[in-house]
């Protein structure tokens, strides 16, 4: 009984040390009065670069809506995509914002928020036939695929696109100039971003598929061991959500395609 006890008080000390730090956590980014959000700037149209070097885009405007609801100055912290959950497991960005798919690896060593859209994968290529495409038989054979290095489209190819020639990149801009110089086949990608190719570049016979070969739903990264913060951005996106602001800037970034006459 009295070994019983012992265990019982370690449990309630080291609950309550937790919950004290996530609280620390929490309240040192509410002291500074900065959110710091990771993001790559460089997945059209979810983050990239306008005439002015300033960075738009889906994840740009829901960062500046969700900082602007908690009061904070907003840094966005731009990095390669494989950089962004380790910079956040360090402490060097307070949550990532960038077309992360939400899987059950990342979930593992990650805590997610969302998600805040459905997206899945898709391709972007020159070919008729390959744009037919249904399933990732259809296109698992001796050609050139070209995706984003770190990302879920290249485990999705290294899965299922055994017979490929696999090539990564550091971004999407990358990718797309190699389909439309005729250096790759196909470009491996979330729907969004095959459906900005298309837009940006509506006259060089690119084509996208006509849904997406998976769903795959979108969130924001956090921190794993502070309950309170993953809270708190849980209510605000879901406020954003019940107001509508999400469903409008869908349609803002993947529909219309005005936004465009802003990049270089």
């Amino acid at each position: 009984m009295k070994t019983l006890k012992i265990y019982l008080l370690i449990a309630v000390l080291l609950g309550v040390s937790s919950s004290l730090v996530a609280q620390e956590k929490l309240s040192k980014i509410v002291k500074s009065g900065e959110l710091k959000i990771g993001i790559t700037g460089t997945q059209p149209p979810f983050s990239m670069k306008d005439k002015n070097d300033q960075l738009i885009g889906f994840d740009v405007d829901l960062a500046n809506l969700l900082a602007t609801s908690m009061d904070l100055k907003l840094t966005l912290v731009e990095m390669p995509f494989g950089e962004l959950l380790p910079s956040l497991s360090k402490g060097k960005v307070d949550l990532v914002i960038s077309g992360m798919t939400i899987t059950p690896s990342r979930n593992v060593k990650t805590a997610f928020v969302g998600p805040y859209l459905i997206s899945g994968k898709s391709i972007l290529t020159k070919s008729q036939v390959l744009s037919n495409a249904t399933n990732p038989q259809d296109i698992n054979s001796d050609i050139k695929v070209v995706t984003l290095k770190g990302s879920t489209s290249q485990k999705f190819a290294e899965k299922y696109l055994t017979q490929v020639q696999l090539e990564l990149v550091e971004n999407f801009d990358i990718a797309i100039e190699k389909i439309r110089n005729n250096e790759a086949d196909v470009m491996i990608a979330d729907y969004p971003t095959c459906a900005y190719a298309m837009l940006k570049f509506p006259n060089e016979d690119m084509v996208i598929l006509d849904r997406p070969m998976t769903i795959e739903p979108i969130g924001i990264a956090l921190p794993n061991d502070d309950a309170l913060f993953v809270n708190l951005v849980d209510n605000y996106i879901e406020s954003l959500e019940r107001s509508g602001i999400l469903e409008i800037m869908e349609e803002k970034w993947f529909e219309n395609p005005y936004w465009l006459m802003q990049l270089k």
